[in-house]
């Protein structure tokens, strides 16, 4: 199994009364390619966000 570099648990991001993205968790390793996929609207962004430190979680 290779290392991971990033472990994401439980990630929740609300805006006001709006929760975008509701306890979501990943773990990302080396070599690995990632997708992201949902609808728009799903949170997908703002997880990203999240995980790299733009917006902080709730």
């Amino acid at each position: 199994m290779s290392e991971v570099l990033l472990d994401a648990r439980d990630i929740t991001v609300r805006f006001g009364g709006l929760t975008a993205v509701d306890a979501v968790s990943a773990t990302f390793r080396t070599g690995e390619l990632v997708g992201i996929i949902g609808p728009n609207g799903a949170g997908k962004t703002t997880f990203f966000n999240a995980i790299s430190g733009v917006i902080a979680p709730t």
